[in-house]
């Protein structure tokens, strides 16, 4: 059985992950995407539609090319987070809102993440994008 240290830990770690994924929803709100850089290892990586970009300079030039194409408001939830010492994998379902060329865009799916933690702070070390529909909000997507 672990020691009460142990589970608190643990406990802390989970925490701290679940709020770093709601730190990046609310800097991909806010169109900060020098700020959703510093939340990555810098060696970090996003992977979307099978296309992996990693390290600081790359995010960066990824993030402002998106939120200059459309304005997200993505709400994160059901998260499982898996601890291993400095590292961590999780998974949180996504649902996002967005404006693209003046439509309303309606999406969901899930993150699947890879987190380290880096001179005492959880960090996203790959985070890997699932998309279950991403749709015109006027269409809908059954």
């Amino acid at each position: 059985m672990d020691t009460i240290e142990e589970r608190l830990r643990a406990i802390e770690d989970r925490e701290a992950i679940r709020e770093l994924t709601g730190r990046y929803c609310r800097l991909a709100t806010g169109g900060r995407a020098e700020d959703i850089v510093e939340l990555f290892t810098k060696d970090g990586g996003i992977e979307l539609d099978g296309t992996l970009e990693r390290g600081h300079e790359r995010l960066l030039a990824v993030y402002r090319e998106s939120f200059d194409a459309v304005r997200p408001i993505p709400t994160v939830h059901n998260h499982v987070v898996e601890l291993d010492g400095d590292r961590a994998t999780g998974y949180c379902g996504l649902e996002l809102r967005m404006v693209a060329d003046g439509e309303a865009i309606t999406a969901a799916g899930h993150y699947e993440d890879t987190f380290e933690r880096v001179e005492g702070v959880w960090k996203f070390a790959h985070r890997k994008l699932v998309f279950y529909h991403r749709v015109p909000l006027s269409k809908g997507w059954a």
